[in-house]
């Protein structure tokens, strides 16, 4: 909180910082009815509230812009000081792993920062794991498809194929796992390395379906996401083949209400099952 961009009107936010750090906060209430700006330093603590008495909404009251000035001009007119002092001796230098944040596994790129003692008993980073490549490096292998003695291992950031969808668009140099060679997907297909994840429905849920101006029951989008979106994913709902998508993996399903089934296909022959019951009012 230290290092969140100070207002415009402080000027130059970022030496205004080295000699004064203030750990800060600013929020805006829903309508603009009110806004306000907190900060503490070691010595003090200081709120600014800006807003009409009677709770009346005005366009354009923000807390950073409207609160934060204030609480800065605040700050400036007390004396300055030291920031907090580190408590070194509830803390202890462990390895972080740099990419997940979590506590570093033996697969991690890890960084040695200071964290509390209690921060030794959290799990470990889930999401760094030995892959297995062939000779040529390209694609991953299994004992089933290649003998051992002629394997590459390497470790790798892997992330669930949902937390992977979202993950890319924020971070372009996230590389997924490379896929399985052919003549090994026998061996991965039910065996835990499902590349596709629900989006929607993420969880076997009841899905609430208005009905249009036409009486009928409105759609229902349903999306999956799939390590190479340029996969064809084949849809069927309660045994019904529905037609197939690629790179753009949804659907504009209306089903009747009650319960179903959806199961989903990749062409390497994966698949994905959700129960789902649609509520709607006939």
């Amino acid at each position: 909180m230290r290092e969140v961009e100070r207002p415009t009107s402080a000027g130059e936010w970022e030496l205004f910082q080295a000699s004064r750090p203030i750990a800060w906060k600013t929020g805006t209430s829903f309508g603009w009815r009110d806004a306000w700006a907190a900060g503490v330093t070691p010595r003090y603590a200081a709120g600014v509230w800006v807003g009409n008495a009677d709770g009346e909404g005005r366009p354009g009251l923000l807390g950073v812009d409207m609160a934060a000035p204030v609480l800065f001009e605040i700050f400036e007119q007390l004396p300055g000081g030291n920031w907090f002092d580190p408590p070194y001796d509830d803390m202890i230098q462990a390895p972080v792993c740099r990419q997940s944040g979590y506590r570093a596994a033996g697969h991690c790129e890890a960084d040695t920062v200071w964290i509390p003692k209690t921060g030794l008993k959290a799990a470990a980073c889930p999401f760094h794991q030995l892959l297995h490549f062939d000779a040529t490096g390209q694609w991953q292998v299994n004992s089933a498809c290649e003998s051992p003695a002629n394997m590459q291992h390497r470790p790798w950031f892997v992330l669930p194929p949902l937390e992977e969808f979202y993950y890319k668009s924020k971070n372009p140099a996230y590389a997924s796992p490379p896929p399985f060679r052919p003549d090994c997907l026998a061996g991965t297909a039910g065996a835990g390395q499902n590349p596709m994840q629900l989006i929607y429905p993420k969880n076997p849920t009841r899905i609430y379906v208005p009905v249009d101006l036409d009486g009928q029951l409105g759609s229902t989008v349903f999306q999956v996401a799939h390590r190479a979106p340029e996969t064809e994913i084949f849809w069927h709902l309660d045994g019904a083949y529905l037609g197939k998508t690629k790179t753009f993996h949804q659907m504009a399903l209306q089903p009747p209400v009650g319960k179903h089934l959806l199961v989903l296909v990749d062409a390497s022959g994966y698949r994905l099952e959700r129960g789902f019951e649609i509520v709607g009012k006939k």
